[in-house]
């Protein structure tokens, strides 16, 4: 699936410890618009996304018809009354990241740190425009989808990385794990979100662990439940 990222200025703002893009300084925008042009030079945006059905979910652990089993209490409240999940994996490519070191090396500080914003916010908005594509796509087919929930989110180890990237055909992916299990191009997200078939009774709201959660400064924090 192709995705052209958009860099919402709210978004990349904030990121920037503004509030609102309006309110950045000049000399900054005038940065910005320099880096976005960068950016689209740079940048090749690929998406990677398959189907797979749950076989049951119980005692905290999600248990996949044809694969691994994920083990964690938040992720199996998510995916609870699901039929299938969509697995998948977002990256910007390498190009973008070798941008950015090379202006680290060369001392251009500000210009990587705001170059890593925008690629931090464009990436995000690949899966939030691909989440939202497949939402559109099941709503027509009575069906919901829940939030994504990705390896390292609450309580899912980020270990389970290898059994997310285990379902996919490595040989097709740009994107490699590390030892640790961090993705390499750096910008790059994996993930999953539940399907659900819509039912009446149920809230059409997902559940949102956010909202259990006490910790305010969450870079993470989602504090709506659609």
């Amino acid at each position: 699936m192709e995705i052209k990222p958009i860099i919402e200025e709210d978004a990349l703002a904030k990121l920037l410890g503004g509030d609102e893009f309006g309110n950045i300084p000049r000399s900054t925008c005038t940065k910005i618009e320099k880096l976005g042009a960068v950016f689209d030079e740079l940048i090749d945006p690929s998406l990677y996304h398959q189907n797979m059905g749950v076989d049951s979910v119980k005692k905290g652990a999600v248990h996949l018809e044809k694969g691994p089993e994920f083990k964690s209490s938040k992720l199996s409240k998510t995916l609870k009354d699901c039929e299938e999940i969509v697995c998948y994996i977002v990256t910007l490519g390498d190009g973008i990241e070798d941008e950015i070191n090379r202006l680290m090396n060369e001392k251009h500080l500000a210009e990587a740190y705001i170059l890593d914003a925008i690629a931090s916010v464009a990436v995000d908005n690949m899966v939030a425009t691909f989440h939202q594509r497949m939402k559109n796509k099941y709503e027509n087919q009575s069906k919901q989808v829940t939030l994504c929930f990705s390896p390292g989110y609450c309580d899912w180890p980020i270990t389970d990385q290898k059994k997310l990237f285990s379902m996919f055909d490595s040989n097709e992916l740009d994107v490699e794990l590390t030892d640790s299990c961090f993705m390499q191009p750096r910008k790059s997200i994996s993930g999953v979100f539940g399907i659900t078939t819509f039912n009446s009774n149920q809230s059409t709201h997902s559940y949102n662990p956010c909202l259990e959660c006490n910790r305010r400064d969450c870079s993470e924090r989602r504090n709506s439940a659609h």
